[in-house]
């Protein structure tokens, strides 16, 4: 089982804080998953690193990057998270763009599902779906 995650899910990872099941996700990823992310994820966890008042944030950040598949932007990513932006805009459901940029991204690497904790803002996009941590392990999943 692959997945393609949302910032605030590895967000909630780097936090030392953060709710339990998105650390579970991550920990408990069956062997020979693979955990997918857009490029733009990478810019906006190192914004926070580099803001940090962690001493460690920056390494941390750049060590779970480190185990992750990111998919870069190409045309093809940008002109479809562009249509789906026009689309919510013109449809008075818009989300930021970054969110279209993420999920173009992730419909370009074979995915219409994201694990992320906006759930109301990929659910608006025609043909794709959003689930949590929580949706996906349940409490007593096993590591592989």
């Amino acid at each position: 089982m692959n997945f393609f995650l949302d910032t605030n899910v590895l967000v909630d990872i780097l936090r030392t804080k953060g709710p339990q099941k998105s650390v579970d996700l991550f920990d408990k990823i069956p062997h020979g998953s693979r955990v997918y992310i857009s490029i733009i994820t990478v810019a906006e966890l190192s914004a926070g690193a580099y803001r940090s008042t962690r001493r460690d944030a920056v390494q941390e950040t750049d060590d779970l990057i480190a185990q992750l598949i990111v998919i870069n932007l190409n045309e093809k990513i940008a002109i479809e998270a562009g249509k789906i932006y026009a689309e919510l805009q013109n449809s008075g459901k818009d989300i930021q763009l970054h969110d279209c940029l993420i999920a173009a991204t992730a419909r370009a690497s074979g995915f219409n599902t994201i694990v992320t904790r906006d759930t109301d803002h990929f659910m608006r996009i025609t043909n794709f779906s959003a689930i949590t941590p929580e949706q996906i392990i349940p409490d007593d999943i096993k590591k592989a």
